[in-house]
């Protein structure tokens, strides 16, 4: 065939009018995780594909093509982390991570491959032209994808880790480009290079011995020890989708195969719940907002950094916001208001919200990057400490460590975080954040469009 044909024949495939068929794989019982994922599925159903997502999170308001199929059986990562267990840093902590973050992955691989949920998926016998998988803490679904002969994109909810980068052929660059589980920018002394340097290089060694043997053993299980490893499978990725920007994280060396989306869960303004609007709109010295995620449960916090925080905010005459799962707040000072739940990014994006208090959590940190918000940084575990100094590179937050938090320490984090030239900082990097040629969730509909295109071209 010539090329002329075949490039008419892929166009008329593939035209506005034809949908493609489109498979989510998302075992991690994580919700701050999926909703990254989930606008990215329900973009694609949005206009016209035929999408299929696997998961612990049905959406009961998608549109008919849009097809839930629920994993069972797994506890949910919600208000789940107890911050006592935190009362102490310790050294090469991404080590203690590794290992936790492998045990989910393991466990969830293994709930999935045995749950109903794929047996159904297994069942339909239906080519899928893509399957969009999350790149995180297991293969496994990888593993899937090979079983049932579909081109694979990746979704990462956090910045690259490193055990991902040989597989899009990112270069491990130790001494400027600071490793996802470290808390560097680009401006490293010697010893946090050699840190930076020892995680780079140690986390693709305990994947290839712990997570692919793990997941090989798995898969081979479920589906016959004939089936190549996932460490040879992982290298036919197409793409990666990657929840970052480089107005927030930084600019770094990174291949085709790598399309950054940070903020596609970004949403408009709606309207929300009419008490808190209120408080919102009527607080005449601007509002600090407090919440440290959908996985820490704030009211696990220790007694004596509960009350160092409280008799901080009550020296402010700024209103305070607060994300608090209990009904009441012993010694909660008159400027302080406590809810279960808040709809975060439209708070955030109000006029009168001065200071977002936050885990540095990177949905949260997009959204502070998004509205230009500056942040108070407190982290807690994972690649919150990589995103918390990245804002403060940015000169729009400052990093309040956990074991360090006294009224003292609360109530100077905050002062830094109301100056003028932090507002000014966080206002750059919102400008740069939003000016992009097209919406994150353009660029992803259109990629994963181009994959499904272009697999069909050479098969043909």
């Amino acid at each position: 065939m010539k090329l002329a044909e075949v490039i008419l024949v892929t166009a008329m495939l593939f035209s506005k009018s034809t949908s493609i068929r489109v498979l989510g794989l998302f075992p991690h019982p994580g919700i701050s995780h999926f909703n990254f994922f989930h606008p990215i599925m329900l973009g694609l159903a949005e206009v016209g594909h035929d999408v299929t997502v696997v998961s612990h999170f049905p959406d009961s308001h998608a549109p008919s093509n849009y097809k839930d199929i629920k994993i069972e059986d797994e506890e949910l990562m919600v208000n789940s982390v107890d911050l006592e267990l935190f009362e102490k840093r310790h050294s090469f902590r991404f080590f203690r991570e590794f290992f936790t973050i492998y045990e989910w992955g393991r466990r969830s691989c293994e709930l999935a491959l045995n749950s109903k949920a794929l047996e159904k998926v297994l069942a339909m016998k239906e080519q899928f032209d893509v399957v969009i998988v999350e790149q995180f803490n297991s293969d496994c679904m990888v593993g899937v994808a090979w079983k049932l002969k579909a081109p694979f994109i990746g979704l990462s909810s956090t910045e690259i880790i490193s055990y991902h980068y040989d597989r899009l052929g990112i270069p491990l660059l130790p001494s400027h480009v600071p490793t996802s589980v470290s808390d560097y920018t680009d401006k490293m002394s010697f010893l946090q290079r050699l840190s930076n340097w020892i995680a780079g290089h140690s986390f693709p060694m305990l994947r290839r011995m712990f997570m692919d043997q793990s997941d090989d053993a798995l898969l081979r299980k479920q589906f016959g020890d004939d089936m190549p490893s996932v460490t040879e499978i992982s290298k036919q990725i197409s793409l990666m989708f990657v929840n970052t920007h480089y107005s927030l994280s930084g600019p770094k060396l990174l291949p085709p195969t790598v399309v950054e989306l940070g903020g596609a869960h970004i949403k408009k303004p709606k309207a929300i719940d009419k008490t808190v609007q209120h408080i919102l709109d009527s607080a005449e010295h601007g509002v600090i907002y407090v919440s440290w995620g959908s996985m820490i449960r704030a009211k696990s916090l220790p007694e004596d950094k509960r009350e160092a925080l409280l008799q901080a905010f009550a020296t402010f005459k700024q209103t305070v916001l607060w994300k608090w799962e209990n009904d009441t707040l012993a010694n909660q000072p008159d400027n302080v208001f406590i809810q279960k739940w808040m709809p975060q990014q439209d708070i955030l994006c109000h006029p009168n919200v001065r200071v977002f208090m936050t885990h540095g959590g990177l949905l949260g940190s997009s959204e502070a990057a998004y509205c230009g918000v500056p942040v108070v940084a407190t982290p807690i575990y994972g690649d919150q400490f990589y995103n918390s100094a990245a804002l403060v590179n940015r000169g729009m937050g400052i990093i309040l460590e956990f074991q360090d938090i006294t009224k003292t320490s609360v109530i100077n984090a905050i002062q830094f975080a109301l100056d003028k030239s932090t507002k000014k900082n966080a206002k750059k990097v919102s400008f740069s954040f939003k000016n992009r040629p097209q919406h994150p969730i353009e660029t992803a509909v259109w990629w994963v469009e181009h994959v499904a295109s272009t697999t069909l071209l050479t098969c043909m």
